[in-house]
């Protein structure tokens, strides 16, 4: 038994020492394929460590010939290297000089930078950062930087590397642009047009406050809620004709055309005016644009204009007035009924003509010549014409005509309105004539009156020499009372040579040839005072300086002088004063004399200025004096009054026109 255990542990011993050795083989093995393993990755990691070294001198090589800054700085922000860009940017080189980037950054940045180089480290990357920097030679830019950590072998941050770019001109260029869109949104905003811009998808870009105002949307609305836009812009329920709204808006949107002048109206009664403008990216569409204005209040004005344009146009084609619209070669465009019945042709034969061939002669060329001059320079007359009627018929026309503008005020033309004066012309031929004949008449007239007047005086003298002989031959046989008689008779015979006198002046005061002169009133006057009887007790004076008219300088003292001696004779006063005095006006002079006589009553005041009416049945007065006064005054262009009461004296005043035509 004891044999058999021996023998059992024999095998035991037997198996174990065959796994031992089994198991050493297997170690061996493994170590070997271990030892194989660890050459082969330290093969490959110097051929890493080789690749990297020369990625890295490429890399180097590739940021040294960037155009944009390229700079490694430590993880303070010590510049350790930079490319050549990085030096004409910054002004500083690391090769020559140590410098900090963060020591550039402006006053207002530097927070912002000391934050961006905590972020950089905390998270390996930064960009889109924009930071402005003094360069060394003082000029401020603008920088955008992305940057990253370097690391070591050991995945240790050793080192930043960033890109610097200059973006001084492109801020301004984004600030101005910035500057452009806030001005033109602000335009926009304030619009009397509504504006509203929306993109391909009906979203709104651009939409300004006018468009709440006309489609009565409170400020509240979302106008960039695409349902919201299109309630007030495709919506048909706003619309008085929604059908037609409809038809036009999906016919406008399919066109992709611009479209000007559209008129919708809206419910409310509200008329808009409507534009679309298609956006294109070369023939790509990108949107649209539309605008809307508010024509409510002229729409109603065009209506108003065209019921009056309607209405005198009717007042036209029936009054006795020619209308007639020509171009700029005086080509008829236009005529209306009343002108074809001046004419005696039709519309058909008058559209297309030449007016002035048609209808004058060769007498009036110069002067149309000169009013078609006048209206290419814009200018308005009135002319008289002669005109032959279609039948040869002489005619008399007043033309008031006027440039015809378009509504951008270029001339195309004239209109003229044409009056037939015909009967008037005619009436002024007559009244020529009468005229003429008239004249003719008082020259004749004023003949008669002079030979009337020389032998109506003859017999007069002959009576009066005869009575004198007879009161000389028999002076000591006659009576007193026969004396008295011979002396009636004498004033008698003096009265009809004065009244005969009078008659003669007042025919000739009324000659219309005027022969004018500078008349000194001032000498006038003088010479007056030198011939008149003037008593003691009135006193004459000249008050104003008195002025050098243009006058016939006899007819002028005939005034003066009948005025003056009747101031003188009519004095009733122990102390008598007469003024002679004158007011100059704009275009005339008024003259008065003055006194401080009997006066005149109101109810007298015209009938004195009457022929042969006088209120003092003197000797001396024939009642033709103030009637002589009157008709010069009146060939001067003046009047003449009287200012009088009873017992205060009297006045009169005249004038005398400046300007007087020979």
């Amino acid at each position: 038994m004891e044999q058999d255990r021996v023998a059992i542990l024999e095998r035991a011993l037997k198996r174990e020492k065959e796994a031992r050795k089994q198991s050493e083989q297997i170690l061996e093995q493994k170590s070997a394929e271990l030892y194989k393993l660890t050459q082969q990755l330290q093969e490959s990691n110097n051929k890493l460590h080789k690749l990297f070294i020369a990625t890295r001198s490429e890399l180097t090589g590739v940021f040294t010939n960037l155009v944009d800054a390229y700079l490694m700085m430590d993880l303070s922000g010590n510049v350790l290297k930079m490319n050549d860009a990085a030096v004409d940017l910054l002004g500083y080189d690391s090769v020559k000089e140590s410098f900090n980037i963060q020591s550039l950054v402006v006053k207002e940045d530097a927070e912002k930078m000391s934050k961006a180089f905590k972020m950089l480290l905390e998270n390996e990357q930064l960009k889109d950062l924009r930071v402005h920097i003094i360069s060394k030679n003082s000029e401020e830019k603008i920088l955008h930087i992305n940057a990253s950590l370097l690391h070591n072998e050991n995945k240790k941050a050793v080192a930043i590397q960033g890109i610097f770019t200059d973006i001084t001109k492109q801020s301004e260029s984004e600030q101005k642009l910035k500057s452009s869109q806030n001005r033109l949104s602000l335009l926009v905003q304030h619009l009397e047009s509504g504006v509203i811009m929306l993109d391909e998808h009906n979203n709104t870009i651009l939409v300004n406050k006018k468009m709440y105002e006309f489609f009565d949307l409170p400020e509240t609305t979302d106008l960039n809620d695409t349902e919201k836009v299109s309630s007030f812009i495709i919506d048909e329920r706003l619309f008085e004709d929604a059908d037609e709204f409809r038809a036009r808006y999906e016919e406008i949107i399919a066109n992709r055309v611009e479209v000007l002048g559209d008129e919708i109206v809206l419910k409310n009664g509200m008329v808009l005016e409507r534009n679309y403008m298609p956006v294109l990216e070369g023939t790509k569409f990108r949107g649209h644009l539309w605008s809307f204005t508010d024509i409510t209040l002229k729409k109603k004005y065009r209506k108003s204009l065209e019921v009056e344009r309607q209405k005198y146009s009717n007042i036209i084609a029936n009054m006795n007035l020619g209308l007639v619209e020509v171009d700029l070669d005086n080509r008829i465009l236009m005529v209306n009924q009343s002108l074809c019945k001046m004419t005696g042709y039709t519309e058909k034969e008058l559209i297309g003509k030449i007016g002035t061939d048609l209808v004058f002669k060769e007498g009036d060329t110069e002067l149309l010549n000169e009013v078609r001059s006048n209206r290419s320079s814009g200018i308005s007359t009135s002319y008289e014409v002669t005109a032959y009627t279609k039948k040869g018929a002489k005619r008399y026309w007043l033309i008031s005509g006027g440039p015809n503008y378009t509504l951008e005020g270029k001339l195309i033309g004239s209109i003229g309105v044409v009056l037939d004066i015909t009967d008037i012309k005619n009436l002024e031929f007559q009244k020529e004539a009468l005229l003429q004949k008239l004249e003719k008449s008082n020259v004749e007239l004023q003949e008669y009156a002079h030979i009337v007047s020389h032998d109506l005086k003859s017999p007069l003298r002959s009576i009066y020499a005869l009575v004198s002989w007879l009161k000389e031959d028999n002076q000591d046989k006659l009576d007193e009372l026969s004396m008295q008689n011979f002396a009636l008779i004498e004033s008698t015979l003096e009265k009809m040579e004065q009244l005969i006198t009078d008659i003669l002046n007042y025919s000739s005061a009324g000659s219309t040839t005027i022969e004018l002169e500078s008349v000194n009133t001032d000498l006038v006057i003088k010479d007056i005072l030198q011939l008149l009887y003037i008593p003691e007790h009135v006193k004459v004076d000249i008050e104003t300086e008195m002025p050098v008219i243009q006058a016939e300088k006899t007819k002028i003292q005939q005034v003066f002088q009948n005025l003056i001696s009747n101031a003188i004779k009519f004095i009733d006063k122990e102390q008598g004063h007469v003024q002679v005095g004158m007011e100059n006006g704009k275009d005339k002079y008024t003259f008065y004399v003055k006194d401080n006589g009997m006066g005149i009553d109101a109810k007298y005041h015209d009938k004195i200025f009457e022929i042969f009416h006088s209120l003092n049945k003197s000797k001396d007065s024939t009642g033709i004096g103030l009637s002589i006064v009157k008709k010069i005054v009146k060939l001067y262009g003046g009047d003449v009054w009287v200012e009088s009461a009873v017992g205060n004296g009297t006045t009169f005043y005249f004038t005398i026109s400046k300007k007087i035509i020979a």
